[in-house]
């Protein structure tokens, strides 16, 4: 019995799974900037990021991009640079572009799918 409901439980989550995006871990090893995004977290939902500082730094400016595994040409962006003090929750919206250069436009988030999305930290800095 219990190895047909651990089977049938790991068979649900492969398939949840594959309707998710993907977070992509932190490749730096630059010791100062894993210091500065330990122990934040950041989830996405419908075009919104909510980013948790559980670190230990008050900080100035982090950046969240997306791309996307489907369309090489869509990226996406979400800018938290009002400050984020230590414990504290925000959101914002992820601003999604196609194209290259001046060819570049906005993309309604109808448009996008939001199953396919890597998202990932570009920057992140700590406050004075």
């Amino acid at each position: 019995m219990k190895k047909i409901v651990l089977s049938s439980f790991l068979f649900l989550t492969g398939i949840i799974s594959g309707y998710a995006q993907t977070y992509q871990p932190v490749t730096s090893k630059n010791k100062t900037y894993l210091a500065t995004v330990k122990g934040l977290s950041y989830t996405y939902a419908n075009g919104m990021v909510t980013l948790k500082n559980n670190g230990k730094y008050n900080l100035g400016t982090v950046s969240i991009i997306a791309h996307s595994k489907a369309d090489s040409n869509l990226f996406g962006i979400a800018l938290f640079e009002d400050g984020l003090e230590r414990g504290s929750t925000h959101k914002a919206a992820v601003y999604f572009t196609k194209g290259l250069g001046k060819d570049s436009h906005d993309i309604p988030l109808k448009d996008i799918d939001q199953k396919k999305l890597v998202l990932s930290f570009d920057k992140a800095t700590r406050a004075e």
